[in-house]
């Protein structure tokens, strides 16, 4: 696992500025807190939400983020005098073991969507773990959406430079990778070729499973060229707070989710694209499948059919693939030789000095210098 994605302070800056997601977001809480509650704030970054849940009236909130930029609330916790009520946990949700159950759990670990790194998987076990019978999760729930969209501007790096360029090259052997790629968008109504349909619900009360499959049925309600699928979500905090980043409504941090078709489809009013998206969570990463059956007005079978997927987007050599396979057997490597060195002398007692001087000694070949050593180690050290 690599860990959670780490975001910068002038980004934590822009989530907390951001309208219309941190009034929701401050309302849902006012609501939910009740004098003396417990909450735990998971993914808690610089600590907004639990400067919040204290200026509210909680009597606990632990704050709960694995980068450094959790320090920042202790200065802003003490600035507001809520350093005795706010518990600092760096590290990760799933292996905090509480001293109580929560009232309130916050969050909001979402990427461009909610299918994002562990979200879904955090929430579940936050759920049935932290979360005290009765309790609050902020949010309950989010609904995808799709449509088609018809943008050009969107669709640009899937042609330049692959289909087209300025130096005579044929470069189209890429094209099949970056007709395979998604990307983030913000995209106006007009922008839109059908109206939207759900495409899934992700009610984090009940949700037990991260892979997510939908599928949904868009017509053209003009003439014109569908790109590709355009994805969003509609998020309910609490019952009836929330927000929406689809096309019209004001642009959040988050973003649309522009997934391109393998080729750009023409389109008459009252013909219809019925769409299969899947999402599943592999390792760290969920993997996209779309696939795209272009139907003529009323006709029953398809005119054509795409079929995409994000792992496709990938430039993989054959002997990187083998390398995955379930039959392959993998030799030992000086590089695993020193990693499973420094892992087997992190044993509690000595520092992380004391440990590259070893490593250092024992591979003086790849380790020229203590200093080299020391930040193999530190980074190792990091990972766990």
């Amino acid at each position: 696992m690599s860990g959670p994605t780490l975001y910068s302070v002038t980004s934590y800056g822009d989530m907390i500025t951001n309208q219309p997601r941190m009034p929701a977001y401050a309302e849902a809480l006012r609501q939910a807190i009740t004098p003396g509650c417990t909450v735990i704030d998971i993914g808690a970054g610089t600590g907004i939400f639990s400067l919040l849940a204290c200026q509210y009236g909680a009597g606990t909130v632990t704050a709960i983020e694995p980068a450094d930029a959790l320090m920042l609330l202790r200065e802003t916790a003490a600035a507001n005098g809520f350093s005795e009520r706010i518990k600092m946990v760096q590290g990760l949700s799933t292996e905090h073991v509480p001293e109580q159950k929560a009232d309130v759990i916050v969050s909001d670990i979402r990427g461009v969507m909610p299918l994002f790194e562990h979200h879904i998987p955090t929430i579940c076990d936050a759920r049935e773990r932290l979360l005290a019978p009765g309790g609050t999760l902020i949010p309950m729930r989010d609904t995808l959406f799709a449509a088609l969209a018809e943008h050009p501007e969107s669709y640009q790096p899937c042609t330049e430079p692959w289909l087209q360029n300025d130096y005579g090259l044929d470069l189209r052997a890429g094209h099949r990778y970056a007709v395979n790629s998604w990307s983030k968008a913000n995209l106006k109504p007009e922008q839109l070729l059908s109206a939207s349909a759900e495409l899934a619900v992700l009610d984090y009360r009940s949700i037990t499973e991260p892979n997510m499959a939908g599928t949904v049925t868009l017509k053209a309600e003009k003439d014109g060229t569908a790109h590709g699928l355009l994805i969003w979500f509609d998020a309910e905090l609490a019952p009836g707070i929330g927000f929406s980043n689809a096309p019209g409504q004001p642009r959040l941090v988050y973003g649309q989710a522009f997934f391109p078709f393998e080729q750009p489809l023409v389109m008459i009013r009252g013909d219809r694209v019925e769409a299969s998206v899947k999402a599943n969570l592999v390792d760290d990463s969920y993997v996209w499948t779309w696939t795209s059956s272009l139907f003529r007005a009323d006709a029953a079978r398809p005119e054509l059919t795409l079929r995409q997927s994000s792992f496709l987007a990938q430039v993989m050599s054959p002997e990187s693939l083998a390398r995955r396979a379930h039959t392959h057997v993998p030799e030992p490597s000086p590089a695993q030789a020193a990693d499973l060195l420094v892992l087997s002398l992190m044993d509690g007692q000595r520092s992380l000095g004391e440990i590259a001087s070893i490593l250092q000694e024992r591979f003086p070949e790849r380790f020229k210098d203590n200093a080299t050593a020391l930040n193999h180690v530190a980074a190792l050290a990091g990972r766990y």
